[in-house]
């Protein structure tokens, strides 16, 4: 599947989120056979590290585009992902990291990449998408399913991969909203698109809102929880000859969150997120393309409370890729990659460090109406050993409107530090996790609308939980299985200039040691967006509504069902600026995706944008 995005009330009733989901997927496909303007094809990276076209490939992609969430008035990155087919969130209060859950998955079993370079804490598995600002994204892009084949070790429920900008325009963004929170970005570029440099700068602020609302919660502090960030982000890239060229890029990210401690004190947390890259491409003939990497990520937390710590990750990569044309039917790709993870921080852990080398070996054969593309990779680790993973695609076109998909491939997840290390509470002989996926899809495309249908199924075993003995001697072990399976039906097209997206998924993600549905995730979920031009003003409603979920593991405690509609308007004034409002959560719904923390309700912006 494919997909482009461009006073309080009651909870949501899980049959009205059901109704919700089942009215907005007839309202886009009744849409499908309307006349409708062509888009632009977007072309795609992550789905098999070379460049193609979104509506070629064989794998289950989105992709966002940077400059279409800035005319929508997007703040917050987690925002722009929920609309996503296939993918849900959860947090735990304003300028808290998001949990993504992508076809089911943990959170901690997607990896995220910046530019190509993974990002994110080896204490936790997460990462701090929470500090990347809107106005230094240039694209999206979100594979789903296993791909560890091309990426190795994180990689079992999905990719996201952040693209930072490289336009050389001059702009400003300033917003202003509710809970008197602000944005303001100022971006700069010289040169053009072979020769040139680009500079931002970026802060996000909010007094935010009371996170925790049960008063039972022992943490609960009835006062506003706030947080405020600043990024840099410099990219630059020259072309030394006609068949050689260098980019260099370097982004830092600075955050300050409150949560609640305890019912007198609010304690912090301080974010730093740095990811620097410079990368070399060869063009050694029309045929053959050999790219080099290296570069260094780094995530660093300090807890301000009664119990301090203080905990950094660096992730140093080097790579090298080349992808061969043999003949116009046959395209091969090789890589080798070399990548340390090093941990330090206030709890003295026995081991710091761990090296991983790999080597990747693939290729995508097509002629007339079928394609099949295949991958290989081998991880060699220090810590847990050698691990092999590959993954299958194949497509086939049943006619010019119709093609068929399916993959099949499996993936590892790497314990965390925190659970082989870890004074007292840790397993030194954990074993990674393993997952084995496949899917398959329908795709429907005409002239500027599209629909698809995925069915997938991801088998998870040696999933590693915190288990306690008789002695409340306790430690994680590799004893629970999961299932992921799940239906994705998702839509877009255009009718009388209205654009229409629409997506719903229906899952049933499983832990099938204890037969019960995994926390925070629903049965069912969907989207919706409205976008077009009325009258000269720039609008769009988008729409994201969810079954019931449980926020524990045991099923005892239900987080209801919701939806939640969020409209925004702009307009053109004069040739350069441009003035907009968002209304996020515009019915003021009260809702949890986490038992016990507030969403914040109703949310407005008011924008203003400056291009040069």
């Amino acid at each position: 599947m494919q997909h482009v995005f461009g006073g309080r009330t009651r909870p949501c009733h899980p049959r009205r989120s059901a109704s919700l989901l089942f009215c907005s997927l007839v309202a886009a496909s009744a849409s499908l056979n309307a006349a409708a303007q062509t888009r632009v094809e977007p072309v795609v990276l992550t789905a098999s590290r070379v460049v193609e076209p979104l509506g070629g490939t064989l794998r289950d992609v989105s992709v966002i585009d940077g400059a279409n969430l800035r005319d929508a008035g997007v703040v917050d990155l987690v925002d722009a992902l929920r609309l996503l087919p296939g993918v849900e969130i959860s947090s735990v209060g304003p300028g808290s990291t998001p949990s993504i859950f992508l076809r089911g998955a943990n959170s901690n079993q997607t990896l995220v990449l910046v530019d190509g370079q993974r990002v994110g804490s080896s204490y936790s598995g997460l990462s701090g998408l929470q500090l990347i600002n809107v106005d230094q994204i240039d694209r999206i892009e979100v594979l789903r399913g296993a791909a560890a084949s091309l990426y190795g070790a994180d990689a079992v429920g999905g990719v996201i991969q952040i693209f930072t900008r490289r336009d050389r325009s001059a702009s400003l963004r300033a917003s202003t909203g509710e809970w008197r929170s602000h944005q303001l970005s100022v971006t700069a570029g010289l040169g053009d698109s072979a020769n040139g440099l680009n500079v931002s700068v970026a802060q996000n602020a909010s007094r935010g809102y009371n996170a925790i609302v049960n008063p039972a919660d022992y943490s609960y502090n009835p006062d506003r929880d706030g947080y405020r960030s600043t990024s840099v982000h410099v990219a630059g890239n020259i072309a030394l000859t006609p068949t050689l060229a260098v980019s260099a890029t370097a982004y830092e990210a600075q955050g300050l969150a409150q949560y609640d401690g305890d019912s007198t004190h609010d304690d912090r947390i301080k974010s730093v997120v740095r990811n620097t890259g410079v990368t070399i491409e060869y063009q050694a003939s029309p045929a053959w393309k050999s790219t080099w990497r290296a570069g260094t990520a780094t995530d660093e937390s300090e807890f301000i409370s009664n119990y301090p710590g203080a905990y950094r990750t660096q992730n140093d990569q080097l790579s090298w890729q080349n992808a061969v044309r043999i003949n116009s039917a046959l395209n091969l790709l090789g890589a080798l990659e070399w990548r340390r993870e090093s941990v330090a921080g206030t709890d003295a852990l026995p081991v710091t460090s761990r090296r991983t080398n790999s080597a990747l070996l693939g290729a995508d054969w097509q002629v007339d109406a079928a394609r099949f593309n295949t991958s290989a990779r081998l991880d060699h680790s220090d810590q847990f050993g050698a691990r092999s993973t590959v993954n299958a695609s194949f497509g086939y076109r049943l006619s010019s409107s119709l093609r068929a998909t399916f993959n099949a491939g499996n993936s590892f997840k790497a314990p965390t530090f925190n659970d082989l290390y870890y004074p007292g509470y840790a397993n030194p002989s954990l074993k990674p996790e393993r997952g084995q996926t496949v899917d398959a899809a329908l795709h429907w495309s005409s002239t500027g609308s599209k629909f698809s249908a995925t069915v997938y199924q991801n088998h998870i075993t040696d999933l590693i939980q915190f288990m306690c003995d008789e002695s409340y001697h306790c430690a994680p072990q590799n004893v629970s299985r999961a299932r992921l399976q799940g239906l994705t039906l998702a839509g877009s097209t255009q009718y009388r200039g209205l654009l229409i997206d629409a997506s719903a998924d229906f899952g049933k993600p499983i832990d099938t040691t204890t037969d019960t549905v995994l926390p925070r995730r629903a049965r069912a979920h969907g989207t919706l967006k409205l976008s077009g031009d009325v009258m000269g003003v720039s609008t769009g409603i988008e729409v994201v509504a969810s079954g019931r979920r449980y926020d524990d593991s045991a099923n005892q405690r239900a987080l209801p069902g919701y939806a939640v509609i969020t409209a925004y308007a702009s307009k053109a004034i004069g040739a350069r600026a441009r003035i907009g409002v968002r209304i996020e959560n515009a019915t003021d719904r009260d809702y949890q995706l986490a038992y016990g923390y507030a969403t914040g309700g109703r949310r407005a912006w008011l924008t203003l944008a400056v291009v040069h």
